[in-house]
């Protein structure tokens, strides 16, 4: 019965309909129907005079906004300025992706940097059955490329993390990542 109630509340259009009307038509249970749609904030009901008339939200708001002028100029000052956030929420985005892009650059050419010179430090320090202690790795690469110990570990923990089929760790050893809650002190080459 509140989809009936409803579809004759949104027949009426900007005009609404009484609530005397609804009443006429759908009997006792109406009020209680029409609290419900309130509740939910399908309708909205307003005194019009003497009599009280029911709207759907939207038709209540387009209703307002033709035959009010103090909600007109309050909805088109509130559109002026949500267009204006909208814009500028725009422009911020598209900062943000061209700011974004510029370090991930710089982090992706890091990457291979070290990486190129890990592998290169890895080779040097590697025994005869390829493991190296990354103690003298950092040693080398902490010289040459001027970074600290902590740097130094972070990166190389990373890289051997992304690149599980390239690299083997052993535990062991007074220095070195940890993993798992080991200090893996031995990389090799697979």
């Amino acid at each position: 019965m509140s989809e009936r109630v409803l579809e004759r509340i949104v027949s009426a259009g900007l005009n609404g309909i009484k609530k005397a009307e609804l009443k006429k038509t759908f009997g006792k249970n109406c009020d209680y129907i029409l609290q419900n749609l309130v509740d939910a904030e399908q309708i909205f009901v307003e005194k019009k005079g003497v009599a009280y008339f029911v709207w759907t939200r939207d038709n209540y708001i387009s209703y307002l906004s033709q035959n009010d002028p103090k909600c007109k100029i309050v909805l088109n000052m509130a559109m002026g300025k949500s267009r204006s956030v909208a814009k500028g929420n725009e422009y911020a985005n598209n900062i943000g992706d061209r700011a974004n892009k510029i370090p991930q650059q710089n982090v992706a050419g890091q990457e291979s940097d070290f990486k190129a010179e890990f592998d290169k430090r890895l080779t040097e320090s590697s025994t005869s059955i390829g493991w190296a202690p990354f103690s003298d790795i950092r040693k080398k690469i902490c010289d040459s490329k001027k970074i600290s110990p902590e740097n130094f570990y972070s990166m190389a923990a990373e890289l051997v993390e992304r690149h599980k089929e390239r690299y083997e760790v052993s535990s062991g050893g007074q220095e070195g990542i940890i993993m798992r809650g080991l200090v893996h002190g031995y990389v090799r080459n697979i």
